[in-house]
């Protein structure tokens, strides 16, 4: 390559001027927060509280200045206010702190990525596989050498050498060039216009703008918070019908019971005008207190989020570093289709949670992004996943060979099939088709191509090549019988680097592309061995070897040979051609030293390889070629030996991961930047559908011949075509975008488009993609969940055999970096996790399985929370249309629903694991709980033991300790002192036994729909742990209170043995109505499910022609 006359930048100098654009960039890329400040339902709860905290002030205040004796309840009624306010201050602190921590995570994680890149030692690792479609690297000139830089590493003042085919990263300015004839390209734009130098076909040129200052601005612009998830949505509805409808309802029953009771008794039968604060203020604001008391709720809330996200968090770390195989079960059938997907049997410590759940409490979680992903419950309710590319992706990074075909003397040619062996640690290549020897004598000048083949190959630097021709072929020359030891008998004099100006590349743009390898043998003959560019080799062959003779390649026989490569191209194959010299001719006169050639040849227009073609191109025919030979052109006069087509195999478990997706109700799509036929190839290859209509192109149409639809092959069908036409589709066709998994033609912004189309209609779409392809940024933006893959091995240049810590982010090792690390951090700013290479995809598909158990713990305990609160201001309710006081004072509510209720809650979040978590279909994120008054019934029915028996177990208390009759008959301002302890009394054992039901109610919230005798809620040790300390606690505080607080002047031996009855007879009522709640439940979500599985896997009209 033509060395600049400037040396390029340094390492240090680069960094510089890219920390500067981070710098700059840093503060704009912000996230909105998920909480609702203009929410009403947040207005009203808010309101709720704040009229309770001045009810109860009030009331205080009065019942002190008024109470004749003192009246103890005075104090503990401003207290009680006192901390609502608390309450309201602290929650308000705490939300703002989780709305900055949120906005600024993609800052934090910038500023992050800035420290590493500071700390860079500026190593730089060499790709040690072919050039990839998902790694947008570019050859620049760093430190005095050429170097491999990711795209959002470039800088302005950089040089790059650009092959043709290439994308400019930026603008960019040819170097050297006149200025009449100086190129310069923009952004996207490829270069086709041949090189001028002698050393390369690459073009050196300036870069004017650094890519990452673009990068950060498009970010700025397009990416947003991930949407409210399914179980934020349905929380928010429940939230607004207990706002809306059931705290108005209670508040108005409240207000008018209480007005009645005391205009009917107070003041018009016993005069006690004095009352009303007492009647319509105080026991109103014990009705209230229960919903007031949600005021600390949303700390609970964050609490938990992050504990669920510290569990998948931890759990991805832990299952990355596991060196353990994912295997089936021994007990499970290979061939049951429903069978469960395998997973890794890991012990995650709670330690490790709890150090990360602290960490993410403190911190802005940059790592994981847990806030603005809702990482935990987007994971739980992933309804598709989107791989946005192939190669290092869900395909391994290297392109193995398929096929061998050779020119057979009793047929036109033998196709060869190519399968791999597992020896020991070693994978070998073999040739797996039977009686394959009697082909040997065909394959042997093919093969010694191959095993003299190096391992490395050194074209990339003089140009754009196919990956194929950069793949070590010795495994096949070793499968057709060559030894190790047969290399000793030749000696390869120098290779030589063969670039054609007019023929193009299998793309259509890049420079097709040849290596021609001067050998010698020990008896002192030369030969050139060639192999390369297809159409570039063929074009200089005039014979072709069928292993016995060499005959003439006439225009017949080679009309055969390029069918079967066209054919090749539109099975996503890429093809390389060999053929040889028996001497060194045509290439005497080429200097030694030189290892780059540029071919002037005949021109030529590029083929679409995605169209068929049976026409023959003018340069192949045998007259062309005869013609070059009688110019005497460098190469010409080869004869044909065969060709091998090479694929890129899915990764390990890929396959078996896209099938195991539809038991969990997962649909896997493949967006696809080649033609409808060579996706569906690889489609194939997947384990896809395939069949008619399962595939649509999201480019737009842009001609006749664009390779779209084709009716001969693919059968008239009424798809849509382009991106444009995928909304009217769905209006007013069918949903059969939504049903397919396999897009083809796709561009970034088709793709990104589309997958704001899953999710208009209710998706949760995770997207994976290479973290080495700089386009995939915004996509990964637009996803509500995104994956970042490894493309290739060892970033860091670390061994297989060091150990290492991975969050599930993206880690640079600090020093030990190299700029593969450190680009794909940039790439992938958006993403809360990072799969390293050698990671299997059912990792993801276990922390799915995870989030889903974590999600609907989550959901349970919200039901718990919400039943209990408006069961305890049921309690009161009832009490006060008793003519009673409230059951349960302010301190008691804030013990049973700031203590209590919470700590069972978080119980639930160790439920066991159901095996059955990862056969459910999830819930899409729209039209959520549409069945609201079915579950107000279960709500009534479920928390109406509690409710009752409760008020009967105070009442009787009541009734037993005041030795007057206490229906409406005391004047509540002028309680004497045993009265007191009386009340304080009634309402402990009132509070006990609430305790003791929502204990009973949390036992069955272990799941949704098992009975409780089907999962036992002992299994849960947490449960039983936290049960056991909220009730020990519970009665020993009472005990206390009763012996020697307030209630130490209550003569409990009058307490009725049949009160304690009450209170212990919830087992016998309330342990039955939930499981026949459960039961009816159950009914309609497995006739929901069995829906929701046949939409699923019913796709109509996907396989009609019609």
């Amino acid at each position: 390559m033509d060395e600049p006359p400037q040396p390029g930048l340094s390492t240090e100098t680069a960094k510089k001027r890219l920390l500067a654009v981070i710098d700059e960039g840093c503060s704009k890329i912000t996230v909105d927060s998920h909480f609702d400040k203009r929410s009403t339902s947040l207005f009203v709860l808010l309101g709720a509280t704040v009229s309770t905290a001045v009810m109860l002030l009030v009331s205080g205040v009065y019942i002190a200045l008024k109470g004749e004796p003192v009246q103890s309840r005075a104090i503990v009624s401003i207290v009680e206010a006192g901390l609502l306010v608390m309450s309201i201050a602290f929650t308000s602190w705490v939300l703002r702190r989780e709305a900055r921590l949120e906005k600024y995570e993609l800052d934090t994680r910038l500023r992050a990525i800035a420290h590493e890149i500071r700390g860079w030692a500026g190593t730089y690792g060499e790709l040690r596989t072919p050039q990839l479609p998902t790694v947008t690297t570019y050859m620049a000139m760093r430190d005095g050498s050429w170097k491999d830089v990711p795209t959002l590493l470039l800088v302005e003042g950089d040089a790059i050498a650009l092959g043709v085919g290439e994308t400019a990263p930026c603008h960019i300015e040819q170097r050297d060039g006149e200025k009449e004839s100086q190129l310069t390209l923009t952004r996207g734009q490829k270069l086709s216009k041949l090189w001028t130098g002698k050393s390369s076909s690459r073009t050196v040129f300036d870069v004017r703008d650094t890519p990452l200052r673009y990068h950060l601005e498009q970010i700025e612009l397009h990416h947003r918070r991930t949407d409210r998830s399914v179980l934020q949505n349905q929380l928010c509805k429940v939230i607004r019908v207990c706002a809306r409808r059931i705290l108005p309802a209670f508040v108005l029953a409240a207000l008018i019971s209480n007005a009645v009771i005391y205009g009917v008794v107070n003041a018009k039968q016993k005069a006690e005008y004095h009352m009303a604060v007492e009647i319509i203020l105080s026991k109103t604001a014990y009705v209230l207190f229960p919903f007031a008391c949600t005021a600390l709720w949303p700390v609970f809330w964050i609490l938990a989020r992050i504990f669920a996200s510290s569990c998948a968090v931890v759990l991805f770390d832990t299952l990355q570093r596991s060196k353990t195989e994912y295997e089936d079960m021994e007990d499970i059938d290979e061939f049951d289709v429903e069978a469960l997907p395998p997973t890794k049997d890991i012990k995650v410590g709670m330690s490790a949670i709890l150090m990360r759940m602290r960490w993410m409490w403190t911190s802005c979680d940059f790592r994981n992004l847990s806030r603005s992903s809702n990482l935990a419950e987007t994971l739980g309710n992933i309804t598709v996943i989107c791989s946005i590319d192939k190669e290092g992706t869900i395909a391994e990074p290297i392109c193995t060979p398929e096929q061998i075909v050779v020119p057979d003397q009793d047929d036109d040619y033998a196709i060869l099939d190519l399968g791999e062996q597992q020896v020991g640690l070693e994978t070998r290549t073999i040739i797996i088709d039977d009686g394959w020897e009697k082909y040997l004598s065909s394959l042997r000048a093919l093969g010694l191509g191959c095993i003299l083949r190096p391992k490395r190959r050194r074209m990339r630097k003089h140009g754009k090549v196919l990956a194929a021709q950069d793949t070590s072929l010795r495994k096949i020359g070793l499968a057709i019988g060559f030894a190790t030891e047969d290399v000793a008998r030749f000696s390869v004099e120098r290779e030589l680097f063969v670039f054609s100006r007019n023929i193009r590349d299998a793309d259509g743009l890049s420079a097709a592309s040849l290596t021609a390898t001067m050998v010698q043998t020990a008896d002192g003959g030369k030969q050139v061995l060639t192999d390369g560019n297809f159409e570039l080799v063929l074009g200089m062959c005039l014979d072709y070897f069928d292993g016995s003779a060499i005959h003439a390649l006439d225009d017949e026989k080679m009309a055969i040979y390029y069918g079967l490569y066209q054919n090749a191209l539109q099975q996503d194959l890429q093809c390389l051609a060999f053929a040889y010299c028996p001497d060194d001719k045509g290439t005497s006169d080429i200097d030694s030293k030189d290892a780059f050639i540029e071919l002037e040849d005949s021109s030529c227009e590029s083929t679409d390889p995605s169209l068929p073609s049976s026409d023959l191109p003018e340069y192949l025919t045998e007259t062309a070629r005869k013609k070059l030979f009688s110019e005497d052109k460098a190469f010409v006069g080869q004869t044909f030996l065969g060709l091998v087509t090479f694929a890129y195999d899915p990764k390990t478990d890929v396959c078996d991961f896209i099938e195991d997706l539809s038991i969990a109700g997962i649909r896997f799509v493949y967006f696809s930047a080649s033609s409808g036929r060579q996706s569906k190839a690889f489609g194939e290859r997947l384990g896809l559908e395939t069949d008619w209509n399962t595939c649509i192109l999201l480019s737009s149409a842009d001609g006749a011949h664009d390779g779209g639809y084709i009716e001969d092959h693919d059968i008239k069908a009424r798809l849509p075509r382009g991106i444009e036409s995928i909304r009217p589709h769905l209006a007013e066709v069918d949903d059969i975008p939504l049903q397919i998994s396999l897009f083809a033609k796709c561009a970034p912004d088709s793709t990104r488009e589309m997958i704001g189309i899953f999710q208009e209609n209710g998706d949760v779409a995770c997207c994976i993609g290479s973290a080495l392809a700089d386009a995939n940024t915004l996509t990964f933006a637009a996803a509500d969940l995104a994956v970042g893959v490894e493309p290739i091995p060892h970033f860091n240049g670390r061994g297989a055999d060091n150990d290492w810590t991975n969050d599930g982010s993206i880690s640079t090792s600090g020093a030990l970096a190299t700029q593969y690390a450190l680009g794909a951090a940039l790439t992938c700013i958006p993403c809360p996790l990072f799969l390293q290479h050698d990671t299997s995809l059912y990792t993801l598909l276990q922390v799915v399985s995870e989030a889903r158990r974590l999600v609907g713990s989550l959901g349970l305990g919200a039901t718990l929370l919400a039943g209990a609160a408006v069961a305890a201001s049921a309690v009161n309710l009832v009490a006060g249309l008793c003519l009673l006081p409230p059951a349960m004072n302010g301190a008691m509510l804030i013990w049973v629903l700031w203590v209590v209720v919470p700590l069972l809650a978080a119980s639930l979040l160790f439920a066991p694991h159901d095996e059955a978590t990862m056969s459910t279909m999830p819930v899409k994120n729209h039209a959520h709980v549409a069945d609201m008054p079915r579950f107000a019934i279960y709500a009534v029915v479920r928390m109406l033991p509690p409710v009752a028996l409760t008020v009967a177990v105070y009442a009787t208390a009541l009734h037993a300790l005041v030795p007057v009759p206490v229906f409406g008959r005391l004047d509540w301002l002028a309680l004497s002192s045993e009265h007191q302890a009386a009340l304080w009394a009634s309402q402990v054992l009132a509070t006990t036994a609430f305790v003791f039901h929502c204990v009973l109610v949390s036992s069955t919230l272990m799941h949704r729909t098992r009975l409780t005798t089907e999962l036992l809620p002992f299994r849960n040790f947490a449960w039983v742990a936290v049960s056991v300390l909220a009730l020990g606690l519970t009665f020993a505080a009472s005990a206390l209170l009763l012996s020697l607080g307030l209630g130490r002047h209550a003569d409990l031996s009058r307490v009725p043995w049949y009160t304690y009855l009450i209170g212990l007879a919830g087992p016998l009522v309330l342990l039955p109505l939930q499981d026949m709640c459960k039961l009816h439940d159950r009914k309609r979500w497995t006739r929901l499910q069995k829906l929701a599985k046949l939409e699923f896997k019913t796709k109509l009209g996907l396989h009609s022609p019609l």
